[in-house]
């Protein structure tokens, strides 16, 4: 059975300025996470330092869904109107709308 920690400490906090987030997916093989926003952009952040690598733009609404590939080459983004974007998980440019 696994141990429940009562309580924790965030280890960072994260802000983007430019819109509200509406959605979060982290990498699992590696410290980054993509964020979607309500300005119809994606994020990718890298989780130690907390610094913005790359701000990706294509969508026409507020992006509201994200998934990232087991081995982190792919991100998929899904937004209000419907619109699904592929992007490239290490570069952040768009594969395929």
């Amino acid at each position: 059975m696994s141990q429940l920690i009562p309580s924790t400490t965030p280890i960072r906090t994260f802000e983007d300025r430019e819109g509200k987030v509406m959605t979060v997916a982290i990498f699992p093989n590696r410290p980054r996470m993509v964020t979607g926003s309500d300005d119809k952009t994606l994020r990718l952040w890298d989780l130690e330092t907390g610094v913005v690598l790359k701000k990706m733009e294509g969508h026409c609404s507020e992006v509201w869904a994200l998934a990232v590939s087991r081995d982190g080459r792919m991100i998929a983004s899904g937004d209000f109107d419907g619109q699904f974007i592929a992007w490239h998980g290490e570069t952040g440019e768009s594969l395929i709308t």
